[in-house]
């Protein structure tokens, strides 16, 4: 993203139901969003968000060319679902957290799906920002066809 871009690239999808879907494929965009929404305590307790992205660590080791992505990079190799999960854990939910500015948010209700398809971490729990209550609810995903990753981001008031 250049330096002329003042806010972040995002998709809005209107579902069947009517809801409001706005879906992003960079990391630091689905961040900024984040930020930006709870600052302006907007619609933080009904939101629901999608990124679709490849994760730092892989970005990293190919030096930012997707072209270079190895096909071995997905939820069959335990080397990439192992930096995966660290990523998510240390970086994400930390994101996340830092951007509902909520220091209590430790997403205890967490568990894994696994299949042949596919890794899906479950990670929940509810919080207040700025006086609304409300739960957090984020889905990380990858399948065995490659390295990109689907992180599913939706609040519910309580």
């Amino acid at each position: 993203m250049t330096k002329k871009d003042k806010g972040p690239k995002v998709t809005t999808v209107t579902t069947k139901s009517g809801e409001q879907l706005k879906v992003f494929e960079e990391l630091d965009d689905f961040e900024r969003y984040l930020r930006e929404e709870v600052e302006d305590s907007k619609n933080v307790d009904n939101m629901h968000l999608q990124l679709n992205y490849y994760p730092p660590f892989v970005l990293h080791h190919i030096h930012d060319d997707p072209d270079n992505i190895k096909d071995t990079d997905n939820s069959h190799n335990k080397k990439f679902v192992r930096h995966l999960h660290q990523h998510v854990e240390k970086h994400l939910l930390k994101d996340i957290k830092e951007a509902l500015q909520d220091p209590d948010l430790k997403f205890k209700d967490k568990s894994k799906d696994e299949s042949f398809e596919g890794i899906v971490w479950h990670y929940a729990q509810d919080t207040q920002v700025k006086n609304k209550k409300f739960k957090v609810q984020v889905n990380v995903s990858c399948n065995h066809t490659d390295a990109m990753v689907a992180v599913d981001y939706q609040t519910m008031p309580l």
